[in-house]
């Protein structure tokens, strides 16, 4: 089944380009791979936002170890959105319904 996963990132201003250069890299990496249908990288205001949609579950966790050091490198370049959520936000879910038009 399609997954949908974002994550959210609050950079530091003065780390802001950084993140989104790295960021960035990282949308070219997952869209490399052959079962990802679709990645974005998103700002909203202080937010940069990343977004997969991936044909399958499997891939993120085939993936997860190599996602969570990528992750720790930001770290320091990020601001705490609370002690509870940590330094990003992230969701993932499951495509129940995808438009059919073009």
């Amino acid at each position: 089944m399609k997954t949908f996963t974002t994550i959210r990132f609050r950079p530091k201003p003065q780390h802001f380009d950084d993140v989104v250069e790295s960021l960035a890299k990282r949308v070219d990496f997952w869209a490399e791979r052959t079962s990802t249908e679709k990645v974005y990288l998103i700002q909203d205001e202080d937010e940069v936002i990343f977004t997969a949609i991936l044909a399958q579950m499997e891939i993120l966790l085939e993936y997860q170890d190599e996602a969570l050091n990528f992750l720790d490198s930001l770290r320091p370049n990020l601001q705490k959105y609370s002690d509870e959520d940590g330094h990003t936000i992230a969701r993932t879910g499951f495509v129940l319904k995808e438009s059919t038009t073009k």
